[in-house]
């Protein structure tokens, strides 16, 4: 690619003065030559869509100027606020204005972000996109804490502590966007996946132990779990837990036993009991839908008790399975699954830093409920990041003296 490329930047706030807007002004001063950046300032121009207008309707002047400027980039970079746990009206309006067209069609996007708080905002915008067919750029995506920031984009981009981050985004862009370009000049005239090779089928997960700092994982063993799962699962409280699980509460004890006793000799899922830091078995969780010939394996049947929900011990759990799949086996795609109206599952998925990738509609019956699910991942590419923050986080000295966190897991991934 000889000629400079062009990126469009889309600050998704409408304040004058925006972190929004100054993180991507700081990117376009640093800039190498080889790449122009411009600026989208017109969101606030853009009227309300209106989805009964004619299909031939002719655009509006701003949204017209939309269209053509992301036509005419090489790769679109958006920065975003976080609004009630959601995107902007005006960047949402803007984007709905487009659903219909072809300019996010392979288009490369990737998200500046200038607030680590700003979690569930980005999950919302990278769905929109991939939805659109954008091709979103994980490798190339930032995150550059700029809340209350009083300098102007020149004194930023002096800054020793922020211009190089930014600088190894933009070249991280760069790169990925010429390697599409150059791969598209050499496939052939059907798309085709990435090459692999040398690859081969993954070890399957075999029934072993994990010791943690806050917990322990060891194999379902009915003969010795059954009570205390019993105790912490089927009794007051912890019923709610099968609420979205295929199974309902045992009507016995000795319902139960039996129930594990056939979970204990399955292969997939593959089941674990889940013990917390006072050393008492807790909760159940499986790896299942296990395929090493594609090198995906899926984390499920997740029944924690109240006494270890939503504590270190429940985060640890979920690092160490998701360490063993990815680094000692080799896998390249862990999976979440949940109901879709299940909405602390599917709020621990994004914590843990699972990436939502859509709702699968009147995917499951089960209990003579139709049910909807919605599917989260993982994959190896987006692995060390994920896992640096989940080390961090578990550290002893992220807590403090009540155990009390002291920097969220969020906000450490997005760090990164």
């Amino acid at each position: 690619m000889s000629t400079p490329l062009r990126i469009l930047a889309v600050p998704g706030s409408l304040r004058a003065r925006s972190s929004n807007l100054l993180l991507l002004e700081t990117a376009a001063l640093l800039a190498p030559p080889q790449i122009q950046i411009e600026i989208f300032t017109h969101l606030g121009e853009i009227p309300l869509f209106q989805p009964d207008n004619p299909p031939d309707a002719v655009a509006p002047d701003a949204v017209a100027a939309l269209r053509q400027a992301i036509s005419a980039a090489d790769a679109v970079a958006f920065s975003v606020p976080e609004y009630a746990h959601g995107l902007p009206g005006a960047l949402k309006n803007a984007l709905d204005w487009l659903v219909s067209g072809i300019e996010f069609t392979h288009k490369p996007v990737v998200l500046f972000n200038a607030s680590a708080r700003s979690v569930y905002a980005q999950a919302a915008l990278r769905e929109v996109l991939i939805t659109m067919g954008a091709d979103f750029l994980h490798e190339a995506c930032l995150t550059v804490a700029l809340i209350a920031e009083a300098r102007t984009p020149q004194q930023l981009a002096a800054d020793p502590a922020i211009a190089p981050r930014i600088t190894v985004a933009l070249q991280r862009l760069a790169d990925s966007v010429r390697a599409i370009a150059e791969d598209s000049t050499t496939r052939s005239s059907q798309p085709l996946g990435t090459a692999l090779p040398r690859w081969s089928p993954r070890p399957l997960p075999e029934r072993r132990s994990f010791r943690g700092r806050y917990c322990t994982i060891e194999p379902l063993d009915a003969a010795k779990h059954a009570e205390a799962l019993y105790a912490s699962l089927c009794t007051g409280s912890g019923i709610a837990g099968f609420t979205y699980l295929p199974a309902n509460p045992p009507a016995s004890m000795d319902e139960w036993r039996s129930r594990l006793e056939k979970h204990a000799v399955s292969r997939d899922p593959l089941f674990f009991t889940l013990f917390d830091e006072s050393g008492r078995a807790a909760g159940m969780a499986a790896y299942l839908r296990i395929a090493p010939e594609h090198g995906s394996i899926e984390i499920g049947h997740i029944h924690l008790s109240p006494r270890l929900q939503q504590t270190r011990a429940a985060t640890e759990i979920q690092y160490l399975l998701m360490r063993h799949a990815f680094d000692d086996l080799g896998y390249r795609r862990y999976e979440w699954k949940a109901d879709a109206l299940n909405a602390p599952s599917r709020r621990a998925a994004l914590r843990f830093g699972f990436r939502f990738e859509g709702i699968f509609l009147k995917a499951v019956v089960y209990k003579q409920r139709s049910r909807d699910t919605a599917w989260f991942s993982i994959i190896d590419d987006e692995w060390p990041q994920v896992r640096h923050a989940f080390e961090s986080w578990l550290a002893p000295e992220n807590f403090d003296a009540e155990g009390r966190q002291l920097r969220s897991l969020a906000g450490l991934r997005a760090q990164e």
